[in-house]
C-alpha cells in the first residue's frame, strides 16, 4: 500500500519505521525544517539546548528493546536514575529523531492544508502539491487535525473535540560563566511559582556552553500567552535568578509550543475514522491500561507502533 504520514514527529517516525518494515511505500510530510517534532534541540552559538522533550523514561518492553538498541548505537544514554533511568540523546533530543528517521522518505518544509477524500483516494493538499495515498495517518494535534479534515472531520469520534491543550513556554538562557543547576543539572521541586523545571545542558551532557533550558508550568504559559515576547523573557528571567543568582546572562531566546501538553487522554494508542482510511496517532493516544495516565515520549511511540500495526491490516 501507499501511506502517508501527516507529522514527523515521534509518532509519525515510529509508524513509518514499522509500515516500511511491512512492506509498505511510505512518505512523511512535515512542515518544519526539520523531523522530530518536540524531539528539539536548539543550537545557540557553540552549544546547544533541548527545548521540548527533557528526557524519557521507560515503562513497556515495546520500547524497553529499541532502546537496548539505541544505546548500543550511541544514539542515546541515561542522564540519571532516580529511582528510574532517565535517557537523554547523545548530542541532544533531536538528535535521536534524525537518527530514527535516516532513510525515510520525509518531504520537508511542506505545509498541509487540507485532507480530502477523492476517488477512492485520500488527498494530502499542501502549500506545493497534492498527494494521494491509500491510507493516512495524522499525528498532529487534534485542533490542527480537525481542521486539516474539514468536512472528514465529521467522520471522527466526536468525543475527542472534548480534548484540549495546555501551551508551554521555554526560556533558553546563555550564562558567561560555568552555573551549577542541582546535583544532576535539573531541579524541578520546590521552585517559584511558574517554574516547572530548571535544566543545565551542559551538567546534562549535550553543550560545550552554559545553556539553560527553563520551562513553565501550564497555568503561567496560559495566563502570559498573549503578552510580548520581551516581556514574558523579562520575567522568566526574573524567576530563574531565585535559582541561578546573579550569575551573567550573556543571551536569551523564547519558544512557545501551543500544545504541548493535553490536559486529558485518550484511552487507545489510536483512532480512526468511521467510513474512511484516516488513522490518527499521538501522545494525546494512550494504551487502556496505560500506567502513568499522562502523555510523554513512549506514549507517543507506542502510539505510532500500533497505528502503523492497525493500517497494516
Amino acid at each position: 500500500m501507499k501511506i502517508g504520514i501527516v507529522g514527523a514527529g515521534l509518532s509519525g517516525i515510529i509508524a513509518a519505521r514499522e509500515l516500511i518494515e511491512r512492506g509498505h511505500a511510505v512518505e512523511l510530510i512535515e512542515k518544519s525544517r526539520s523531523v522530530g517534532g518536540r524531539l528539539a534541540t536548539r543550537r545557540i552559538g557553540e552549544g546547544k539546548a533541548d527545548h521540548g522533550a527533557v528526557y524519557f523514561t521507560v515503562r513497556g518492553e515495546d520500547l524497553k528493546q529499541d532502546v537496548q538498541a539505541w544505546m548500543a548505537n550511541g544514539w542515546v544514554t541515561v542522564w540519571y536514575a532516580d529511582p528510574y533511568p532517565r535517557y537523554v540523546a547523545t548530542g541532544g533530543m533531536n538528535h535521536l529523531a534524525k537518527h530514527l528517521a535516516e532513510g525515510l522518505p520525509v518531504h520537508l518544509n511542506e505545509q498541509v492544508e487540507a485532507i480530502k477524500a477523492e476517488n477512492g483516494m485520500i488527498s494530502v493538499h499542501t502549500n506545493k502539491t497534492i498527494r494521494h495515498y491509500e491510507k493516512l495517518l495524522v499525528t498532529t494535534p487534534l485542533p490542527q487535525t480537525f481542521e486539516l479534515l474539514g468536512q472528514l472531520s465529521q467522520d471522527m469520534n466526536q468525543s475527542l473535540r472534548t480534548l484540549s491543550y495546555a501551551p508551554t513556554f521555554v526560556g533558553l538562557f546563555e550564562f558567561m560563566d560555568p552555573i551549577k543547576v542541582g546535583t544532576e543539572g535539573i531541579i524541578d521541586q520546590h521552585l517559584e511559582r511558574g517554574l516547572l523545571k530548571v535544566i543545565n545542558n551542559r551538567q546534562k551532557g549535550i553543550s560545550t556552553t552554559n545553556l539553560v533550558s527553563v520551562y513553565m508550568d501550564e497555568a503561567w504559559s496560559e495566563s502570559w500567552y498573549a503578552r510580548s515576547s520581551e516581556e514574558t523573557l523579562q520575567e522568566i528571567e526574573r524567576l530563574l535568578k531565585t535559582v541561578t543568582g546573579e550569575a551573567k546572562i550573556a543571551s536569551k531566546q523564547l519558544k512557545r509550543w501551543r500544545y504541548a501538553q493535553a490536559r486529558e487522554v485518550w484511552r487507545a494508542p489510536y483512532d480512526r475514522l468511521k467510513q474512511h482510511p484516516v488513522f490518527l496517532a499521538g501522545d494525546v493516544f494512550l494504551e487502556p491500561d496505560d500506567p502513568s495516565g499522562r502523555t510523554r515520549f513512549e506514549s507517543a511511540y507506542i502510539s505510532g507502533l500500533r497505528a502503523a500495526e492497525a493500517m497494516d491490516t
